[in-house]
């Protein structure tokens, strides 16, 4: 079994809520949900916690000494979806000793002027100590599922060219995506109906 590949193997997943768990490589159990627009504390936390590195993979810029007012602006922005047209998002929480705590988000979004489009813009990020244990293949198989719900049948995203991590997650897992780079950019294509289906909750 491959590393990035783990989280599809342990997740377990409600077909109605899409709440879910699934267990890490090193034995932590996460719980998933859908992003709430209540939930804007979180990403800030979970934004202050990434290092330069994960922010700039996420966001394609480099993000470092942004004023507190354009972050919670930026994290509002992000947490206004509706998990049902224009945008959605899958929450990643590790039980700490002070409580859960958001360690990965999974999203997509249309343009709001094409609410029923095919095609949605995805993104994933995952908190550095917690890469390289099956955050990410778990949150991509949540994100198909709500993909599923919301009528997409295409992610879209544009990543660095040199974002290996990435590569080697989709590749691990066998899916076929179309892949082109220009000028350190790399634009890819991911049908959902090839991204596999997890087990349902009992």
């Amino acid at each position: 079994m491959t590393k990035t590949a783990y989280g599809f193997e342990t997740l377990d997943v409600d077909p109605d809520s899409l709440d879910a768990t699934f267990t890490t490589r090193n034995g932590l159990l996460i719980y998933c949900r859908l992003l709430q627009p209540v939930d804007t504390p979180l990403l800030i936390d979970l934004f202050s916690r990434l290092s330069p590195e994960s922010r700039r993979r996420r966001f394609n810029v480099p993000l470092e000494h942004i004023d507190a007012s354009r972050i919670e602006e930026e994290a509002q922005r992000l947490a206004a979806v509706d998990n049902s047209t224009v945008g959605g998002a899958i929450l990643a929480f590790a039980q700490q000793p002070d409580g859960k705590e958001l360690i990965g988000v999974a999203r997509l979004g249309r343009f709001p002027s094409e609410p029923a489009s095919p095609e949605a813009e995805a993104a994933l990020v995952v908190r550095d100590d917690f890469q390289g244990q099956g955050v990410g293949s778990a949150l991509l198989a949540l994100l198909a599922l709500l993909a599923r719900r919301m009528n997409v049948l295409t992610l879209v995203a544009s990543v660095q060219a040199d974002n290996e991590a990435l590569f080697v997650l989709l590749r691990n897992l066998h899916l076929p995506l179309q892949r082109h780079t220009t000028h350190g950019e790399t634009s890819i294509s991911l049908t959902v109906a090839d991204i596999p289906t997890p087990k349902n909750r009992a």
